[in-house]
């Protein structure tokens, strides 16, 4: 039987049981099917974001804490992290690798929670920057969620995203389908043979917007300023969005 997205409704709950079932193997699954590049785009992420020393960050879906790792050498004694996911084992493997950086002499006040990005626990204007690697596309209301961060942002905050794109050259772009669709699964039955969630990832790129039209609901939702970066000729793409000044 073919393979079949779970519906709207459906959709969280069954991203946070099957981001569990893979947490393990997650990071291996990255590194493979990006050659290891994903983690130079999350440097290039963060280096963007440009956040300062005393900021206060969300790392939301953090999965297994790539770009948290990266954020708290950035921040000092005065500064904060958030790191959110919805999935308790990502959580975990997040808060195991965390532990050996949040100790440390002037380490910034981190904390790890579980939480729906749709409905975030936190007050409004609480955060000057908010970071999402690979994330956006699972939640299960995109309009929703970029809401609900704006609503977190202080004004002049900044929106810093990782996830897939479109490739716009129309002679690599079969090229890059046929990888995403076909190698991509297969890579994942090998690390964890019968795991839907690798067949779910590609797929969940279909109905998500590309580089162009995220950029266009980022603005009509609020934000300004909206930038892209594109790596792999589209694949990949950075966003960053601005929460326009007070007054």
């Amino acid at each position: 039987m073919a393979y079949r997205l779970p519906s709207p409704e459906d959709k969280a709950r069954y991203v946070q049981e099957k981001f569990d079932q893979i947490a393990s193997k997650y990071d291996l699954f990255n590194d493979l099917i990006t050659q290891g590049q994903h983690r130079y785009w999350k440097r290039v992420l963060l280096r963007r974001v440009g956040m300062a020393p005393s900021d206060r960050g969300l790392d939301l879906c953090c999965g297994t804490g790539d770009l948290a790792l990266g954020i708290l050498p950035r921040l000092s004694g005065e500064g904060m992290l958030v790191a959110a996911d919805f999935s308790p084992k990502m959580l975990q493997a997040a808060q195991r690798r965390l532990r050996h950086h949040r100790n440390g002499r002037n380490a910034p006040l981190t904390v790890v929670l579980q939480g729906d990005a749709m409905r975030l626990p936190f007050q409004d204007q609480s955060f000057e920057f908010v970071t999402i690697g690979y994330g956006l596309r699972n939640v299960s209301g995109l309009e929703g969620c970029l809401a609900e961060l704006l609503r977190v942002l202080r004004p002049g905050g900044v929106l810093g995203t990782l996830d897939v794109g479109r490739v716009r050259n129309r002679w690599l772009r079969p090229l890059a389908e046929f990888y995403l669709f076909r190698i991509v699964p297969r890579i994942g039955k090998l690390l964890q043979s019968g795991q839907e969630m690798f067949q779910y990832l590609p797929l969940s790129t279909v109905d998500y917007p590309d580089q162009e039209r995220l950029r266009q609901i980022m603005e009509q939702s609020g934000f300004t300023n909206v930038k892209v970066r594109e790596f792999l000729f589209g694949a990949s793409v950075i966003h960053l969005a601005y929460k326009p000044e007070a007054g």
